[in-house]
């Protein structure tokens, strides 16, 4: 997932945009902007286990889209 951050200007306010595929959260300030960015891409990139039954149905499921 790419995240990004922004600075913007709103009615001569500076605000900071993370963009998050097609999220967008607005911050007043960059440090806010910048350790929700960093959280966010800790949890994104952490490991995630599926209970099996959910993991055999995604399995086919994509097996299916491929043929």
């Amino acid at each position: 997932m790419d995240i990004s951050i922004q600075k913007v200007m709103n009615q001569g306010t500076e605000q900071w945009l993370v963009c998050a595929g097609s999220i967008i959260v607005y911050f007043r300030d960059q440090q806010s902007a910048l350790e929700f960015s960093s959280q966010l891409k800790e949890r994104v990139e952490a490991p995630h286990l599926l209970p099996s039954a959910e993991h055999q149905v995604l399995v086919k499921e994509m097996q299916f889209e491929s043929v």
